[in-house]
């Protein structure tokens, strides 16, 4: 069994906390109401893409974790790993066919499959240095249109290379004894918000070379910003509050991804929301919708080990039913 690390698991609940702020909007398509200037701002500037890059960074991690603990105790780890990205795409599928026809999960597992598997074999400098060109390669590809997802392959560099980071930040052990980096993480931190102030204020145009990648340096600097700024409050009186709020979205992160593309699904075939007001129903709904989610995970995981998608894919990997209810309830999630 994968050890829980708990920053792990409130970044985690961070990136699910974000990510109905772009997703309501994809779901309800044209029917959802135009965002007045500010909340355009806020929305372009820092949600876009944002919380989706720490996601996509997060798996890399977790398929680290997952390749780590399977090499401890099965003499072929990477057939697990294989088995566990088969049933991801499995879910991806079900997520595209059966809910909001989002095929984001579909693809990590075959980027996992495609990418992070054969990277696997090499040193970690060569994950480091493959993610780091990856990403790099990315910046430069040209966005006809900024409210897209990108091209095709510009969502394939930045996703492997994202992936790639994410898997080699394990393999350099980034993961344990954060508590210590304080200092370094305050650094980071800095020159993180200054990078993506700068993007914020030239406003580049990603028309061009130049603009694309100043803009591209930008978002993941925000990204960046908000993983370290989480990471730095887990060091203050907030971390119990921030603990107990994000940790068991994060446990039961793809649970919760689900549910919220389930969520949003049924709200829009039950509302018409044309004349609502942008911000009241973007940034209230998603409050709504992440502090049910928080109460709910965190009265489950008292009571169970795992949540029943995250069950239902170990059970995948592993080939057989492994135990899911505590044997004694848990009065707190840690």
């Amino acid at each position: 069994m994968t050890r829980r690390i708990p920053d792990i698991d409130v970044v985690r609940g961070l990136a699910l906390a974000g990510l109905p702020l772009v997703n309501l909007a994809l779901t309800f398509g044209d029917g959802f109401p135009a965002p007045d200037p500010v909340s355009s701002f806020i929305y372009d500037n820092l949600v876009y893409q944002r919380f989706l890059t720490i996601f996509c960074f997060l798996f890399g991690v977790s398929f680290a974790l997952i390749l780590e603990s399977a090499s401890r105790r099965a003499p072929r780890p990477r057939l697990l790993l294989v088995r566990r990205l088969a049933a991801l795409f499995a879910i991806g599928v079900f997520q595209a066919l059966a809910l909001d026809g989002n095929l984001q999960l579909a693809v990590y597992a075959v980027l996992g499959l495609a990418a992070l598997l054969p990277l696997s074999y090499l040193p970690r400098r060569y994950v480091l240095l493959a993610g780091l060109a990856l990403v790099a390669a990315s910046m430069p590809i040209t966005e006809l249109d900024p409210q897209s997802h990108g091209s095709p392959v510009k969502v394939l560099f930045e996703w492997s290379g994202l992936l790639a980071l994410g898997y080699s930040s394990v393999r350099y052990g980034l993961h344990t004894g954060l508590a210590r980096h304080g200092r370094r993480l305050l650094v980071c931190l800095t020159a993180a918000t200054a990078l993506a102030a700068i993007s914020i204020v030239v406003q580049p145009d990603t028309g061009t070379i130049p603009g694309a990648v100043l803009a591209e340096a930008g978002l993941l600097a925000t990204s960046a910003a908000y993983v370290l700024g989480a990471l730095l409050l887990l060091r203050t009186r907030a971390a119990a509050a921030l603990t107990a709020f994000l940790a068991p979205i994060g446990r039961m992160a793809l649970t919760c991804f689900l549910t919220q593309a389930a969520a949003a699904v049924a709200f829009a075939a039950l509302a018409d929301v044309q004349d609502w007001n942008y911000a009241a129903l973007t940034f209230g709904g998603t409050a709504i919708l992440i502090t049910a989610q928080s109460l709910a995970c965190t009265l489950w995981l008292r009571r169970f080990r795992y949540g029943p998608v995250e069950w239902t894919w170990r059970c995948a990997t592993e080939l057989k039913p492994v135990p899911m209810r505590r044997e004694h309830p848990a009065h707190a999630v840690g």
